[in-house]
């Protein structure tokens, strides 16, 4: 009976990467549903904020649409979920540990202290089926900018700059201008941009 049941929930999740893969938005929203809560859980022991969590969720399963068709077994989609979120996971425990802490301790983001609200969770998932049709309403300059910064797994400027044929110094205030626009996008769509920030 066991095995069963394990063969039936491998071919949902089969089923569901497959659909997602043809664009299927609530094949997406079961995917997020069934995965977001092993991403959160993965980041927290790394012992992250919750924001930094929630940067790590939403850039994973950024990556997962941009990248879904790299993905060699649709049965092991949770295993790749699973890397890609190890992988942003190291880079903001790298990025931290150059960081130096100032301030009030007090003031601190804790660990487990605030769960994001479910509203939010429906919004992040929105944005995950939206953002490619936002970024075809970006420059054609800003949406090569934009792939340039998504497509690498630890994009650096010069990498950047390279692709692009930019100037080093402009890539930061290129990639500034490119958020903005993608707000301003996401605002006339009466949708709070407060989670590109």
């Amino acid at each position: 009976m066991q095995q069963t049941t394990t063969s039936a929930v491998a071919g949902d999740v089969v089923q569901l990467v497959a659909a997602a893969r043809n664009g299927d938005a609530n094949a997406w929203r079961a995917l997020v549903a069934r995965y977001s809560g092993m991403l959160r859980a993965k980041c927290r022991s790394y012992r992250l904020s919750n924001e930094d969590v929630n940067d790590v969720v939403q850039t994973t399963w950024l990556l997962a649409v941009q990248h879904i068709g790299q993905l060699r077994s649709d049965d092991h989609v949770g295993g790749w979920l699973a890397t890609i979120a190890e992988r942003e996971c190291l880079k903001v425990v790298r990025r931290r540990s150059r960081e130096t802490v100032s301030g009030d301790l007090a003031e601190m983001d804790l660990p487990g202290v605030q769960t994001p609200s479910p509203e939010r969770e429906i919004a992040r998932s929105w944005l995950t089926r939206v953002l490619p049709t936002l970024v075809g309403q970006l420059s054609a300059s800003q949406q090569v900018l934009f792939k340039a910064l998504t497509g690498m797994p630890e994009p650096h400027y010069a990498d950047v700059a390279r692709m692009t044929g930019r100037p080093l110094g402009s890539i930061g205030p290129s990639r500034a201008r490119c958020l903005a626009r993608l707000r301003v996008l996401l605002e006339d769509r009466e949708i709070d941009a407060g989670f590109l920030n």
